[in-house]
């Protein structure tokens, strides 16, 4: 794949879509909308349910196409088949699975190990285990995990490998409060080494600690874009509907 791009200021830009529109049947789910994602950013969509958040991951990392609008990723469209965009690219979207026969040592080793961490895969395996505080359940296989676990796991496996971007739809959904703070402490150290985060989220802490930029979506437009306190710091509560 290409390098970053840049956009209109001069700003480098690793991810952008431009005036998205999504329709099914008669109804609009997108209505013309924007983002923009540079390396180690990290934008947050955030809306009530049905506003349009999960349809425009979906169609940022390839998996919907869009009726009108254009998505880059470093500059190519973006296409999941694709192994170079797979390498990239960390996803936990709707309907990520564990793989029932392995631990959870396993799991999270083989997806590093798939992913050319090489000889460093157990080190980076254990590592994000015990950030995630998930490495005393390392012998465990995934249908003794408690949901929040599993979730958990699937997080491992996506921070585990060094991608450009990663991908999140409500990471912090079935997690308790100190487990959505160990989350929103790995995706800062995400960032701080050179990730750009894209996640849709119901949860306002989770967004005011992770996020440079949020973009409230509203029956699928763009409501509103700025920082968490410009967009959500107000007494509007409709972003967590």
């Amino acid at each position: 794949m290409t390098d970053v791009a840049e956009d209109d200021t001069g700003n480098s830009v690793l991810l952008y879509a431009r005036d998205i529109h999504v329709a099914y049947a008669e109804e609009t789910v997108l209505a013309d909308v924007s983002l923009a994602l540079e390396p180690g950013g990290c934008l947050a969509l955030v809306g009530a349910n049905g506003s349009g958040k999960s349809t425009l991951l979906r169609v940022c990392v390839g998996r919907r196409q869009p009726d009108r609008g254009e998505v880059r990723f470093a500059g190519d469209a973006p296409r999941e088949a694709d192994p170079a965009f797979r390498r990239d690219v960390g996803l936990l979207l709707d309907g990520a699975e564990c793989f029932p026969d392995l631990t959870v040592a396993e799991h999270v080793r083989m997806v590093a190990t798939a992913h050319g961490l090489g000889p460093r895969a157990d080190a980076a395996a254990d590592g994000v285990l015990a950030e995630l505080g998930l490495d005393h359940r390392g012998d465990a296989f995934p249908d003794s995990l408690s949901a929040g676990q599993r979730q958990m796991l699937l997080l491992a496996s996506v921070l585990v490998r060094p991608p450009r971007l990663i991908v999140v739809d409500e990471p912090e959904q079935r997690l308790d409060t100190a487990a959505r703070r160990r989350l929103a402490a790995v995706l800062r150290a995400a960032k701080t080494a050179g990730t750009a985060v894209l996640l849709a989220s119901h949860d306002r802490a989770t967004v005011e600690e992770v996020a440079d930029r949020v973009l409230l979506l509203d029956r699928g437009r763009a409501a509103a874009l700025g920082t968490p306190a410009e967009v959500t710091g107000g007494a509007e509560a409709s972003p967590w509907r």
